[in-house]
């Protein structure tokens, strides 16, 4: 049962977004960060702090990871995302928009998610870095810390004429309000979707977690909707999108 929640220009939906998206038609874009490769959720669930350097809460999200099999399984944070869910998910977004399809994700799901996407004729760019230094230390002592994260950048015919954009994302000061593990800078996202879409269009996260694409497309006059499966981090989204909302009706009027 998907239950359904409107705030101004956001439509929220509670519910698991490879049910939910072929019930909604085409979206203008998605853009979305899901959950990363057992590679890199294992390095974050082997870090025993309950806050990070980058200021991401660690939550309990119980989101499973999409494996062939369909088996479920939870680890401290949320479940990953394998090979092979990653490719079913490129197919259920490709059919939900001929627009741009913007997808976070580590280098190591980077290539199969670019490679099922431009096996459905659409033109992928070479994966582009968000770097945030100083986000992470490896505590084991043996190499170079994470402090990147990959975007796979894909679009159909219809933007071939969209204009030049930039190649990547550097964090700044004031880049530390994630508001729980996984999650992104909500100057980030204002980047992300003032890139990848136009005002009064409407794009979809289905992976929205916190909201924090959600507010960025409400304060940059998007329309959104936004999907995702745990109540806790649902709430938290209504709350803040509700809030940009709100301080949105306040600016126009």
């Amino acid at each position: 049962m998907v239950e359904w929640v409107t705030i101004g220009r956001a439509k929220l939906a509670l519910g698991d977004c490879r049910d939910v998206l072929p019930t909604l038609g085409k979206v203008d874009h998605i853009i979305t960060d899901p959950p990363y490769s057992e590679r890199t959720h294992s390095g974050h669930d082997a870090v025993a702090a309950t806050k990070r350097r980058d200021g991401a809460e660690r939550l309990a999200l119980g989101y499973g990871a999409l494996s062939r099999d369909g088996a479920e399984r939870l680890a401290l944070g949320y479940g990953a995302l394998s090979r092979d869910g990653a490719e079913r998910l490129a197919e259920i977004f490709k059919s939900s928009t001929d627009g741009w399809i913007v997808w976070m994700t580590d280098h190591t799901l980077a290539p199969a998610i670019a490679g099922k996407l431009e096996s459905f004729g659409r033109y992928v760019f070479a994966p582009l870095p968000y770097f945030h230094a100083g986000r992470s230390v490896r505590l084991a002592g043996d190499g170079p810390s994470s402090w990147t994260d990959w975007l796979v950048v894909s679009r159909t015919k219809a933007q071939a004429k969209w204009g030049t954009l930039r190649g990547g994302y550097v964090a700044g000061p004031g880049w530390d309000d994630k508001q729980r593990m996984g999650g992104k800078p909500t100057r980030l996202m204002e980047l992300v979707v003032t890139d990848y879409s136009r005002p009064e269009e409407l794009v979809c996260d289905p992976f929205m977690g916190a909201g924090t694409t959600g507010v960025a497309a409400v304060k940059l006059g998007r329309n959104f909707i936004g999907i995702e499966i745990d109540p806790d981090a649902f709430d938290i989204a209504c709350r803040r999108i509700e809030d940009a909302q709100r301080q949105q009706d306040l600016f126009i009027a």
